[in-house]
């Protein structure tokens, strides 16, 4: 019975971690808010390594995501998509920085906030009502008027600040990259997807960074690691695939869908933990 349940938590997170991963190259979402809370109710793993490796399994599907569109640009320049732009890498690396930022200062005053259900509880809270906000914004977006910021300094800042306040709520920001980048910078939708997975792939390469250098790598499962991985590169693969034949309105609803799915999550890791 031991091994038989244990098999099938194993392939819960190998379909999970390949559904979460195909979410990036369709809507920019890196697919770590789903599996935390999917793999952390099933009781196989302690919380920081599911941390660990669910960061992992976001930062190959990111690369993976990237590779694929480098080699689509070599074998086929005329179809390449408007180059990144100028923007797109100060956001990031103030992404990648706040983040960093984010984490030490949560980690240095983590004891005063309360007990970690408590702080549990409020992120879950607050990522909710970030979801619900999300979705109504996706409805509502064409008649939201739109900024379009270009400074690289001002690009830096929105990055340093939206890292920071994603690290408090213990998520990657992915869920909420498409929201900053169309209204704030007025990118249309698939642009905004296809930068989002670069300011993860910056976000989570500084993450592990931050673990490594800090000593904080949890004990984890080689295999575990391996099968997350490979399912994040064929979810990569199967949603670039997608991408290229789905509307930037087919997009949004399957965002919008998502988002659905995050704030469920939500709802049942708020209740857990009261």
């Amino acid at each position: 019975m031991i091994i038989a349940s244990n098999l099938a938590s194993f392939l819960i997170i190998c379909v999970v971690c390949f559904l979460a991963s195909t979410l990036g190259p369709l809507c920019g979402i890196g697919g770590g808010v789903i599996i935390k809370p999917i793999v952390d109710s099933l009781g196989v793993m302690g919380m920081a390594t599911t941390s660990f490796l669910s960061s992992l399994t976001v930062l190959t599907m990111s690369l993976s995501t990237l590779a694929q569109q480098a080699w689509g640009t070599r074998r086929h320049p005329e179809r390449a998509r408007t180059p990144y732009p100028p923007t797109a890498i100060p956001l990031s690396i103030g992404a990648a920085l706040g983040g960093v930022a984010g984490k030490v200062a949560f980690n240095a005053i983590r004891g005063s906030l309360g007990t970690p259900e408590t702080v549990g509880a409020v992120q879950a809270a607050v990522l909710f009502a970030l979801s619900a906000a999300t979705v109504m914004y996706t409805l509502l977006r064409s008649r939201v008027r739109t900024l379009h910021i270009t400074g690289t300094a001002a690009s830096a800042l929105i990055g340093a600040v939206t890292g920071a306040m994603w690290a408090f709520l213990g998520i990657g920001g992915g869920p909420f990259n498409l929201v900053i980048l169309t209204l704030l910078f007025s990118r249309e939708t698939r642009d905004a997807a296809r930068e989002s997975i670069l300011i993860i792939a910056f976000s989570q390469v500084a993450s592990l960074a931050y673990t490594i250098a800090s000593a904080s790598v949890p004990e984890f499962s080689p295999l575990m690691l391996v099968a997350m991985a490979t399912m994040a590169v064929a979810g990569s693969v199967a949603g670039k695939r997608v991408a290229a034949r789905i509307s930037s309105r087919g997009t949004d609803v399957l965002y919008a869908l998502t988002l659905v799915v995050v704030m469920a999550l939500c709802a049942r890791n708020f209740l857990a933990l009261l």
